[in-house]
């Protein structure tokens, strides 16, 4: 007889009839008890791990609090079950302790075809992603059952639960950490960019170097050439193609931005953190870049960064559908 039988796997197994014994299985992977036992925890990682976060912290010439915060940031924030801690991917986690770097090493591991294909099938926009409040059967279900993209996202790990409403019963499913947000926007990005887009180096480089020396005209003037060069695939897309494009653009840039970035009584479209600046974006689309302005004024988008001594600029944008490209932008600084 069977005293002990643990399966594990990506997806979640499909019971069968009623006269299997596998269905007196117990799925434990939703138990608190149970959230760590395939990750690295804080814990764990602070103890028995102490002496390679150092290792690493001075081969990149950051402290321990600082390295500790990178590899957080980069591969923390797994939860999986109501109070579950936090939990590290251990592959990428040990990769970039044994290697010496931090870098997006899961995305290396295999490009997600099967999830890019899903996520087609479903018509699953790449801005939907993010933040979804759902019940647990709209995630923890089979492949079978699946009646959307989200099971599969959830239990392949590019998204996690974040918070849960015991009143409610409701989960937010969000990116764990910037590791797996960045990847899966990299592998989405040629469904809605050209290929000459996808070698972005140059344009965020260029585009972050302006705001650097707080050149936002200069930046500006870089992004229109840029989306100029891809005027083919912007081609009668709706507004909501549009802000896909810029919600793509921005967030590649990784670690300077923040998308739809909240206010007391509105949502900024996009807003990029420099040491001395914070830029506040709002897109619009056919309307007017003074409009866009005005938005920001009459939203508070700034208020947020006014007690951080920083210069703080708001730039309205607007985008023409005819021109296939920015063709107004206004500049403001406070």
């Amino acid at each position: 007889y069977l005293e002990f039988t643990f399966i594990t796997g990506i997806t979640k197994f499909s019971q069968l009839s009623i006269f299997s014994e596998l269905n007196n299985l117990d799925n434990i992977s939703m138990f608190d008890q149970y959230s760590a036992i395939c990750g690295i925890s804080k814990k764990e990682l602070t103890t028995q791990m102490k002496p390679d976060i150092e290792a690493l912290g001075e081969d990149l010439g950051m402290t321990y609090e600082e390295c500790l915060a990178e590899l957080t940031r980069f591969y923390d924030g797994y939860h999986f079950s109501e109070k579950s801690e936090d939990v590290f991917n251990p592959f990428s986690l040990v990769k970039a302790l044994n290697a010496r770097k931090i870098a997006p090493y899961w995305f290396g591991s295999g490009t997600p075809t099967y999830l890019i294909k899903t996520l087609q099938k479903y018509h699953v926009n790449v801005m939907d992603i993010e933040k979804k409040s759902c019940d647990v059967d709209d995630f923890d279900v089979s492949p079978e059952m699946m009646t959307s993209a989200l099971p599969l996202l959830y239990q392949s790990g590019y998204l996690t639960i974040k918070k849960y409403n015991p009143m409610l019963h409701r989960y937010t499913l969000e990116y764990p950490n910037r590791e797996v947000k960045i990847g899966m926007l990299k592998s989405l990005a040629p469904n809605y960019l050209s290929p000459i887009s996808l070698d972005n180096n140059s344009l965020v480089g260029d585009f972050l170097e302006k705001l650097y020396d707080a050149d936002v005209e200069g930046a500006m003037v870089r992004l229109k050439a840029y989306l100029a060069s891809i005027s083919n695939r912007l081609s009668n897309k709706s507004e909501r193609d549009f802000q896909t494009v810029f919600y793509l653009i921005f967030n590649l840039m990784g670690a300077h931005m923040r998308v739809e970035e909240d206010s007391a009584i509105g949502r900024a479209d996009a807003v990029v953190y420099m040491p001395d600046a914070v830029f506040v974006f709002e897109l619009k689309y056919d309307g007017s870049a003074e409009e866009a302005i005005r938005q920001i004024d009459e939203k508070g988008y700034l208020i947020p960064y006014s007690a951080d001594g920083k210069r703080l600029f708001k730039i309205g944008v607007n985008y023409d559908s005819t021109q296939r490209t920015i063709c107004d932008w206004k500049i403001r600084e406070e």
